[in-house]
Parts: structure tokens; sequence; C-alpha cells
């Protein structure tokens, strides 16, 4: 999990100008540009000291001692990744504690001091190795900041990353990708007794010299993060690109808008291709935690993670963390094939052929959108083209993928889509930009023709590729939702599914279950198992484990316990402005091990709680301290629910929930959902 500090065009420096002018051409991509986008998918590797302290930020003072993995495998976590349908893997060879997963010559904070291998092992090596065995291309994700290094924030700690970054760039072959995350200064030991923060100016890194070392020794090698980078970051940790996305950056922004809003979309009057990468982990955390054993994201999440970032003209970039044992888990291993199988299956067979008709304005080169080569393309006569494709026959398809020709530039500004069923045309979608790819998820729709008009452009059109497909559709997991009162609710997507539940633990099958007809009460500690069944059709099991009843427990401000107690991730408590904290009274003394605080959930979201405090009383009057000061790591950019246990449980009455700073300064508190874990 790692804090970014949004990237103002301003500190792109030489990477980012001031926009075209219409005597300007499109900006357009290298070839190692247009190469790396076409990978489409690949992944992501956090694995290191925190595996083993629990932790997502490591403070510095961890000891290489902990490092002692039982069983890895760097060729499992390879031939999981191969069969996923990656294609190459980025290694975090240093995280933000410091820790080095290679013998570097210039720390002793790394491997060569653990047991590992009686520190003789070198887990670069080792993981690189793994990948080309596989055919997989190489990554390495090197942390600047260093919260073991004693020189951190002074110049002597910039020769010490050079070095380090030397070392990983001529030591293990090519590489595809490098990238420098953009967490920097905070809390850490930095090589002395005492945990203290670090700050560093904007300018404490030369970026333009560090990614100048990349290009010399690494020429064909991807840049991410710092100043001079080859490609961005999404601006969100969840997994979704802007349905308007632009691979260019630069040009006009309103000042008013929040920069990751804007690294979501791109600009269309940018002057440099910046193309996006979009990073999202299959779990909560970015580290393996066996407390989210159980919270590994469902297939119909998986599938959003694909269309929404390759579908909307980005490139997925999926985290998998081996665990303590230094494997890929069983079932996310499991849940990443499922996932490239369903996906490939989807998009596995095109319906438009190269026999069926097609026709335009300026219909020279037209069959090259319809003949399956990516570097063949049709360029439009004018601004505005519509293309028709006559199928000569009813097709029923519930995808469809567009691809413009990028290499020449993203030019596609807005596009609607109709079809022709029973004599008339009925529109079927009205989007924006395509870019190197866009799928679009269709209702299922029934025609003998097709026709898709360009309605804008920043120049003619360049398109490469229309392609048209079915894809039977999965059965989403049940919702589980059990009220303040301790009634369930149990629903489901698809209105013609029947609905199985369990409360007794035992493993859900279609005949142990209990048909769901209505709702019902389940108050106290419970586990409540359900599945969609239609047909033949099944979908995964969906489970919630409830604690105690929060049917007598109230709040100050009184009207917070309707929306934070709910079960409802889509509504928010919001505090007054100034007032950025919530008590809630138990009705009796309770004995609390901690405490599950969901931020709000909305896209544009209100405030969420960085830096927070607990407090806990019997009588509201005189208030004991359980955190005081401590930071939800890095929820601006992933904000899931935040888990928190106490290092001893407490006996009180009442608990008060301080926000002490928020996600942008912001002068409110906001609670989508709040649990106190009771025993």
């Amino acid at each position: 999990m790692r804090l970014r500090k949004l990237i103002c065009i301003a500190t792109l420096g030489l990477c980012l100008g001031s926009g075209m002018t219409e005597a300007q051409t499109l900006p357009v991509p290298t070839p190692n540009q247009v190469e790396w986008q076409r990978m489409e998918t690949i992944g992501f590797i956090h694995y290191n000291i925190n595996t083993y302290t629990d932790m997502e930020w490591g403070y510095g003072n961890e000891s290489p001692s902990l490092f002692n993995p039982t069983k890895l495998d760097c060729r499992q976590w390879a031939r999981t990744f191969k069969e996923a349908g990656l294609k190459g893997i980025i290694f975090t060879a240093k995280h933000h504690d410091g820790f080095c997963l290679w013998p570097s010559a210039y720390t002793e904070h790394s491997v060569k001091n653990s047991p590992w291998k009686d520190g003789k092992g070198d887990l670069v090596r080792e993981f690189v190795d793994a990948c080309r065995e596989y055919d997989l291309k190489v990554g390495m994700y090197l942390s600047p900041w260093d919260c073991n290094h004693p020189e951190y924030g002074r110049a002597g700690y910039i020769t010490y990353f050079k070095n380090q970054l030397k070392e990983l760039l001529t030591n293990y072959g090519e590489l595809f990708e490098f990238w420098f995350d953009g967490a920097n200064g905070g809390r850490g030991y930095y090589g002395t007794d005492s945990l203290h923060t670090r700050k560093i100016p904007s300018d404490y890194y030369p970026w333009r010299e560090i990614t100048d070392m990349v290009k010399k020794y690494q020429p064909n090698c991807i840049v991410h993060g710092g100043g001079c980078a080859d490609i961005r970051w999404v601006g969100n940790e969840q997994g979704y690109a802007g349905e308007e996305h632009w691979s260019m950056m630069g040009g006009q922004v309103d000042p008013k808008v929040r920069m990751n809003q804007i690294l979501m979309r791109g600009t269309p009057d940018g002057n440099t291709w910046l193309p996006s990468e979009t990073d999202v982990s299959i779990r909560p955390g970015w580290y393996w935690h066996a407390s989210e054993d159980h919270k590994l994201w469902p297939l119909s999440k998986f599938m959003n993670f694909y269309y929404e970032s390759v579908g909307r003209n980005s490139l997925l970039l999926l985290n998998i963390p081996p665990n303590k044992e230094g494997l890929i888990s069983t079932n996310d291993s499991l849940r990443l094939v499922q996932w490239h199988q369903l996906y490939k299956k989807e998009l596995s067979h095109n319906l438009i052929t190269k026999k069926m008709g097609i026709e335009s304005a300026g219909d020279k080169k037209l069959k090259n959108c319809i003949d399956g080569r990516e570097d063949s393309y049709w360029q439009a006569p004018d601004l505005t083209p519509v293309i028709e494709i006559d199928f000569k026959k009813e097709l029923t398809f519930n995808r469809l993928m567009l691809r413009e020709h990028i290499r020449e530039g993203q030019r596609v500004k807005s596009f609607k889509v109709e079809a022709f069923h029973g004599g008339k045309w009925k529109p079927v979608a009205e989007e924006t930009t395509i870019g190197n790819k866009r799928i679009l998820r269709l209702f299922e729709i029934t025609a003998s023709r097709l026709r898709i008009a360009i309605t804008g452009a920043l120049a003619a059109p360049q398109i490469s590729e229309i392609q048209l497909f079915y894809a039977e559709t999965q059965l989403d997991k049940p919702i589980i939702k059990r009220r303040k009162n301790g009634m369930v609710y149990i629903q489901s997507a698809n209105k013609d599914a029947k609905i199985y539940y369990t409360t007794d633990g035992t493993k859900l099958t279609e005949q142990n279950g209990i048909l769901y007809q209505e709702p019902f009460m389940a108050d106290g500690i419970q586990y409540i198992q359900a599945m969609a069944v239609d047909g033949k059709k099944k979908s995964e099991t969906e489970e919630r484990r409830f604690a105690h009843s929060m049917d007598a427990w109230t709040t100050m401000p009184a009207n917070a316990a309707n929306t934070i107690f709910d079960e409802n991730e889509n509504s928010t408590w919001v505090s007054p402005v100034g007032k950025k904290e919530l008590v809630v009274d138990l009705a009796a003394e309770k004995t609390i091990r901690g405490f599950h605080y969901l931020p709000d959930q909305a896209r544009w979201s209100r405030g969420i709680a960085v830096k927070y405090e607990v407090e806990v009383s019997f009588d509201k009057q005189s208030w004991q301290k359980v955190k005081t000061p401590v930071e939800f790591s890095n929820i601006q950019n992933n904000p899931v629910n935040q888990e928190i246990l106490f290092d001893v449980p407490v006996k009180a009455r009442y608990f008060r929930l301080k926000a002490l700073t928020t996600v942008g300064q912001q002068n409110n508190f906001g609670v989508a959902e709040l649990k106190i874990l009771i025993d």
C-alpha cells in the first residue's frame, strides 16, 4: 500500500508543457510506450519484511532476522502469473522500510544479514531467473523513501540511492519497467532509537539525473514515477480509469479540479504522451495479511478491474502478495486463473468477419477495421465519420471492442453506437474516448446491422479494430446485509435467481442451504453464507460475519446512528464543519478490542480521516486515550475498510473517534460504516 503525493503538472518538469495549439500536431507514443500498453495486464509483487510484521509500511527498525521464509519459490510465483495471462512482473526490491531483497553492497539492512539461506541468498536474482524461465518480462520497484537510512533527507542519501539503483539496473538483465513510488518522507527510525518524522523539499530528488540513469543502462525500460516518467499513475488504487480517458497530459486544467481527477481523465489538449497504469491489489492491502484471507476480491470485481482499465485505454497492474511461507496462496492463484480464463472466454470469438459488408464515406481501406490485425487501420476523410456494418443476418452480442491506431495519436473524443432491429435503428451507447482499446459491456442485443458514429475528434479518426462478442454472463454473489435491529436481508442482482443460505457455519451447497424467501432475524454473533442459483449457473458463495447487535447503540450526534450502522457502504454521515469527532454509546459496559472504520465511498469523498485518535469512557466525563495519534496508512488512495485492533482490550461504555487530520484538509469527518468490536 503506497501513499502517493499527487503529481502536479508543474512538477513533471521537462516532461510536460503548456498544451497544443492548432498549428501543432498530436503527441504520439514512442515504440516502447506502444509495446508497453499492448501488454495490457502485468503483475506486482509486494513482499518483504512487512510480510512478517503484518504491516503495510514498516518504520525501518525491523530486524533482518525476521526474514526467513520456509518454502519460498519464485518459480511458483512466475508459473501462477503465466497461467493468469500476465505479461510481466514488477518486484518490490526495496520498500519504504529500507530492507533490501538483494545483497546490496551499500547497506547491511538486507537479506545478507537474514537467516534465509544463511545470509547467502539473493531474492532479486531468484525472482529474475524465474521470470526468464517462464518468459515473463521483469520490472523493478525501488522506493525512494528509506526509513532505515540515517542520511535520508540529506544529500548523502541521494548518492546511496543512485548506487542501489545502479545495482538493480546493471546486475539483473533487461528490465521492461522501473517503478519509483510517490510516498516520500514521513515517520521512521532513520538509523536512530526513536520514531520521528523527516520531511523533504519538493526538489530533493534529482529526477532528471535518476531517469537518465535508467535510460543509460536500460534504454528500452519504461519509467513510472519521479519527475520525468514515461507513464502516469491512474489517480487511484481501486482498479479503474475514468470513462473518458486520454493518454495525454499537460495543457490547460482547471485549478479547482483535484489532481487525481485529472490523472483519471488525462487532458485532451495535452502535449505529452503519458498513458496510465491502473494499479490495484487482489486483497484490501498491498502486502499479505492472514486477516485478509477471506477478503480476496470476488471474480466479478476482477472482471471490473479488466474492463475498467484495459477496456478504458489503460494498462492493468495487478498486485498479488506472497504469504509468510514465500508462496502465493492457493485461493489467490485460483482466483487469478479463473479471472484470466473468464475474460479470455468472453472476448475469444469475434462475431464480425471480413465477409461482412462495411460502409462509410471514404471507404478506402475500410476493411482494415475488421481484419483482426493491430497495425492496420482506416483513416476517416473527416472528423465525424459514420461506419455501418451489415452482418447479413441477425447476431446477438453484448460486448463491443473498438481500437484506435495510437501510433499516430489518440483522436476520438466521443462516439455513439446504434443497432438495426425490427426495421429501425435503436440507440445502444453514447460514449467518450477510445484510445488503445475501449470495451463496452452492453445489455444483450440482437440486430442485423451496427452503426458507429464518431461525434467528435481532435483529428481525422484512425480506427484499427471493430469487434463484437457474445459473453455468457456470470451470476454475481448475493449481497447479505443486516440491519441495526438484527434483521438479515439477502439480495441477488439476477431477478430470476434463487438464493440459498446457511447460518451454522457449514460449507454451503444447494442441497444443505435454506431457500431464502423473506428477511429473517439473526441477532448477535452470526456467520451467514449465501449463493445464487439460476438453472445450472451458480454464483460464488458470499460470506458475512456479524458481531453483536447495534440496536441499542446510540451516537452523538444522534443522526449518525441512522447511517453508520445501516450496512450500506454508499450512505455516509458527515460531521458538522469543525466538529470532527463521533461518540458511540454502547448502552452498557463492554469489553472493546478494536473497531472497523469505512470512510466515505463516494468518488468525490468527504472527510476521510488520515490521522486519528480513539478514547473510551465509563461516564462520558473522564476519557482514556487508547490510540493517539495514529494514521490510517494510504487511506487517501485506497479508502477500504480499516480494521484496528487494540494492543490490549479495554472496558468502557462510550467510544470516541476523532479525526485529527483529513484528506485534503477538509474541515469535517465522514463515516460510511463504523463497527465497534466487542467480546
